[in-house]
């Protein structure tokens, strides 16, 4: 028995059934996450290593070098980047989509073991890490206080922060702008001279008298007992009175050659709030963990702690959550208004309460259990979850009006029970409705086999559609028969519905519509050449609109975050960064709508300043943040001599654009310079920039290769060190505790770990002259001058060596203007870029956004082609016949008349969002044709009726379903389409994709498919006739498949 007749016969099993996947569904959206987009697993592994005063050229030589060398083995590897700064080296690699990252880090890290006795012993062992997109912080809090900066760090390391911890779902913590303790031996060069001392044995003494091992266990009776050295410092005076060495049998203590005491790290960073000083707390969130909650968690404890400490005021500058919710709420309200004007359009046509609320009946079933779907897949409520629903509810309806329109045509036309009218009624569309399903799932099959992260975005998007779509399907075949042949309120009838009074006004009217349809059938059957010629006609002038329309990775959505970046020259002094920041908060303040701004904080570094700008959410302000952006650009870029300034609109997809430009940066730009020379690749550098500043929709470029810090080089004279018994290692490292500081031992107090620190005094470092007086002991005892064993020569070390598998790249980067786009801005910088002539050994290439848009590119002309095979293959199954799915797929390239239209008239740009509209209208539009020539075939079929006559008669019974159909997924993506409120451009390009496209198909294949059915028919006919003997052409008395 099929299973409609179960269900008919089995109402209370039925409704049973669908009430235990509303309460699991119910459940499930209770306890489910809430995010911005899908969890990312960017296939990326980072070894990152840190050697600290080593300088970007020896840190490339001695540790990236080998570590890139010893992991391009491992299996899976597709690139290798790498960037080498002072004190630090991080290797990256990405790896294929798929790849399992846990067992990748284990052959990384046995990569590593077999090259770890070549690290420098000094060097701290490399570390390995996946890329994880929650690193970015969530929340970033400031913290304002009476305190001294000192305290309050201590407060927030050891109170504050730990408070945060406690917050399940958070993540890491980090303190900005705090000032560290630090126990500092400032070592006296004229003392330590007199005695014959180096800044090293000063180290060594320290550290081998703060000590703390075990003794062992002795014997003391019947009893063990435990003994323990305690040798670990406990005051300064013990570090002070720490004797170094003896002269004339007098003990030399650490306190006669330096000054002791308890002070504090260089300030690295100062932060401000609407011009106080505070300090900062940026909270990330643990993977997986719901990103609103944590976020509402965190305000919740940040009012807490206002109100129970008087001493602090912590203020929330800004909250990732706040666009998410914002964002994801005004999906949800376009899904609800997507219902109800599907809803609408279902009564204005059946005009009847009980198949109206038959038909709705679908909507929140198929929601609801979609729920169930994204919980037991542990996938979160995102832009694309959500956005998928959204989409799905013009779709979720379509099986049940096809099914319940032919069952009410049942009961109106041919006067049938509730029981034979419901299951006749299902039985004769199954099959159609059942192909249309397929055909629009398997459409998202090729995501499965996608290679870019883009692509893998709408994985979740497509389970989604899919879910939905096989859950509308089972309540079309089972819950919509059942109810009909219990509720439904429709009289039976016979005859003619244009003329039957009982009927309203707008059914008579639209029973006449369907006859005078019936009749454009039959003249267009008689004119078919010129309904292919206007149609051919009609794609060619929308393809003419092409070059209008531009090229993008990602629509731009509006945030609440203006961010002014300024950079100096390498070594600047963080007080000279500060005048200059005055300079340029005189500038941007101006230009500020104050009230619409929230907040106004500034960071500063030694290298450089950010300013950020927080405004109000997007409905309680009136101007836009890009545009905001925009103004203060021209205000301030080349207005403050020696800073180099870019200024940015965040935006709300700041996830995605650091996902695409991992290496570095998110501008939307990077142009690629590779060569080895540095030198020479600054001045290039420096060409491509200029040429870049003159590209219009390029809002000021920057290169990577800034002019580093002023260095004083050292060469060693080695036979010289090797005749005095000393090595080159000994010698660099007096170097590097005279001047940097070496780091003797820990000082432990209160629970806490401090660094002792040994360095020469300051006022001993203060020249390069100070630098030629640093004493080196030799094996013997004798001291002798740094000047005498080695050379010096100054020149400007690079800030950083950046490479892409094994060769060095410089990147130039950009941001773009509000209204310009990727695509048209990178082909305009190729023409300018392309006429410089670059030496041999450089190449030019563009990639960021650009790179991850070319990769995408790709996945969706893969995914176009491997839909259009897949559903002509089901179509093909569904009716048994090698010659209907032609006539359904001339219904697919009539999209290109609505689509390109529709992008061009409401300025909407080819992005990722508007492909996969194009993608899925592959599957949609296929729907209203398949259940056109089922129809005719049934036609033909059961009532034996002629070609002509079958279409006519065919188109009319269908033209019902198939304009209510197309309505209720036109009107149900109306609220998206409007691309109105927070984060809604992001949908926005996919539902203008889906409306222009079926509306126009739609309209066109009502007389092409009739015509295209009836020519094909006709050109069988004839080839059959003329090849009597081509046995394998499909008969057309072959009969479709019953459902």
């Amino acid at each position: 028995m099929a299973l409609y007749d179960t269900s008919i016969r089995r109402p209370v099993a039925t409704t049973m059934s669908f009430l235990v996947v509303i309460v699991v569904g119910a459940v499930s959206f209770y306890y489910l996450p809430v995010d911005l987009l899908p969890e990312i697993e960017y296939p990326q592994v980072s070894v990152t290593t840190s050697y600290p005063n080593v300088g970007p050229e020896e840190m490339e030589q001695i540790i990236t070098d080998p570590v890139a060398n010893a992991v391009s083995s491992v299996s899976n590897v597709e690139r290798i980047t790498s960037q080498s700064s002072e004190g630090s080296s991080r290797v990256n690699m990405e790896f294929g989509q798929g790849t399992d990252l846990n067992a990748a880090a284990n052959d990384v890290r046995a990569a590593l073991d077999r090259i770890r006795d070549d690290l420098p012993v000094e060097a701290e062992p490399p570390s390995i890490r996946k890329f994880d997109p929650n690193s970015q912080e969530i929340v970033s809090i400031s913290v304002e206080s009476r305190r001294d900066l000192p305290s309050l760090t201590r407060l927030m390391e050891r109170n504050l922060s730990k408070q945060f911890e406690q917050i399940p779902g958070v993540g890491t913590i980090n303190v900005q702008g705090g000032i560290y303790r630090q126990v500092q031996v400032n070592l006296n060069r004229e003392r330590l001279m007199s005695y014959d001392l180096s800044a090293a044995q000063v180290q060594q003494s320290i550290s081998s008298s703060n000590v703390a091992l075990p003794g062992g266990n002795v014997k003391e009776g019947l009893k063990n007992l435990y003994v323990r050295t305690q040798g670990e410092y406990e005051s300064l005076d013990e570090i002070r009175n720490t004797v170094v060495t003896t002269a004339n049998g007098t003990p030399v203590r650490v306190q006669d050659v330096a000054e002791v005491i308890d002070g504090y790290e260089d300030l690295g960073r100062i932060a401000e709030l609407n011009g106080i000083p505070v300090l900062r707390l940026d909270i990330q969130k643990r993977s997986g963990a719901n990103t609103v909650s944590v976020a509402n968690r965190v305000r919740e404890e940040v009012k807490r702690v206002n109100q129970t400490r008087s001493d602090l005021n912590l203020t929330v500058v800004s909250d990732q959550s706040d666009f998410i919710r914002k964002s994801i709420n005004n999906v949800q309200s376009s899904a609800i208004w997507g219902s109800l004007l599907a809803i609408l359009v279902l009564y204005l046509f059946l005009r009847n309460g009980s198949t109206t609320f038959i038909i709705a009946l679908s909507i929140p079933i198929s929601i609801i259990a979609t729920f169930a779907l994204l919980f037991f897949n542990d996938l979160t409520l995102n832009q694309m979850t959500f956005g998928g629903l959204a989409l799905g509810v013009g779709l979720i309806v379509d099986n049940a009006i096809v099914v319940l329109e032919n069952i009410i045509r049942q009961r109106e036309e041919n006067g049938r029970s509730l029981r034979e009218a419901a299951s006749m009624g299902t039985r004769e569309v199954a099959g159609a409705i059942l192909a249309s399903t397929i055909t629009t799932s398997v459409i998202f099959l090729p995501l499965v086999f996608a290679r870019t992260t883009t692509a893998s975005l709408f994985q979740s998007l497509a389970l989604v559609v899919v879910f939905a779509l096989a859950c509308s399907l089972l309540v079309a075949l089972t819950l919509v028969p059942m109810m009909a042949s219990r509720f439904l309120t429709v009289d039976a009838g016979e005859g003619d519905a244009a003329e039957d009074t009982s009927k309203s006004w707008f059914q008579r009217a639209f029973a006449s519509l369907e006859n005078q349809y019936s009749d454009a059938i039959r003249a267009a059957l008689q004119r078919r050449w010129l309904v292919f010629g206007a149609t051919g006609a009609l794609l060619v002038g929308a393809l003419l609109l092409w070059p209008y329309v531009s090229v993008e990775l990602a629509p731009q959505t509006d945030a609440n975050q203006i961010d002014v970046d300024m950079q100096m020259a390498q070594g600047t002094n963080i007080a000279v960064v500060m005048k200059y920041l005055e300079e340029l908060e005189q500038r941007v303040q101006p230009m500020l709508p104050q009230d619409e701004v929230e907040n106004f904080a500034k960071q500063v570094q030694p290298w450089g300043a950010e300013v950020e700008v927080q405004l109000k959410s997007a409905e309680e302000r009136s101007i836009n943040t890009f545009a905001l952006a925009d103004s203060i650009r021209s205000e301030v870029v080349g207005k403050v001599p020696g800073a180099d300034l870019r200024v940015s609109a965040q935006s709300g997809l700041w996830i995605l654009r650091r996902v695409f430009s991992v290496g570095g940066g998110n501008e939307a730009l990077r142009v690629q310079l590779r060569g080895y020379d540095l030198e020479q690749a600054q001045k290039l550098a420096q060409r491509v920039k200029q040429e870049l500043e003159t590209v219009e929709g390029v809002a000021g470029a920057r290169s990577g290769r800034r002019e580093g810090q002023p260095e004083q080089n050292i060469r060693f004279l080695r036979d010289k060190i090797s005749s005095l018994g000393l090595t080159t290692q000994e010698v660099a490292r007096a170097v590097q505790t005279n001047l940097g500081g070496s780091r003797a031992a820990s000082y432990r107090t209160g629970g806490e770990q401090f660094p002792i620190t040994v360095r020469l005094r300051p006022e001993d470092r203060l020249s390069v002259q100070d630098l030629d007086n640093v004493s080196i002991q030799t094996p013997d005892g004798n001291s002798v001058p740094l000047s005498t064993l080695v050379t010096t020569q100054r020149g400007r070390g690079p800030t950083e060596i950046q490479r892409i598998n094994g060769q060095r790249v410089t990147y130039i980067s950009a941001n773009l203007t509000s209204d310009a786009v990727l695509g048209e801005v990178v082909n305009r910088a190729r023409q300018k870029v392309s006429t410089l002539s670059l030496p041999e050994g450089f190449s030019v290439t563009f990639g960021g956004q650009y790179r991850e848009q070319q990769k995408a590119q790709t996945d969706f002309l893969i995914a176009i082609f491997m839909a259009l095979v897949l559903i002509y293959m089901v179509m093909a199954g569904q009716f048994e016949r090698f010659l209907d799915p032609l006539i359904v797929m001339f219904s697919v390239p009539l999209v290109l008349v609505g689509v390109l239209p529709t992008l061009v008239f409401t300025g909407t740009t080819v992005n990722i969002q508007s492909v996969m509209g194009f993608v899925m209208l592959i599957g949609i539009v296929v729907n209203n044709a398949i259940v056109l020539v089922d129809y005719i075939n049934l036609m033909r079929r059961d009532r034996d009726l002629p070609l002509t006559e079958a279409v006519a008669e065919a188109g009319r019974l269908r033209l019902r379903p198939i304009l209510m159909t197309t309505l209720t997924t036109v009107l149900g993506l109306v609220p998206l389409a409007l691309g109105i409120g927070a984060g809604a451009e992001i949908q926005a390009a996919l539902a203008r994709v889906v409306i222009g496209g079926l509306t126009a198909s739609t309209l066109i294949t009502l007389l092409l498919i009739p015509v295209a059915y009836v020519s094909l028919e006709l050109t069988a006919r004839t080839v059959r006739s003329k090849l009597p003997d081509w046995s394998w052409l499909p008969d057309s008395t072959v009969q479709p498949r019953r459902a």
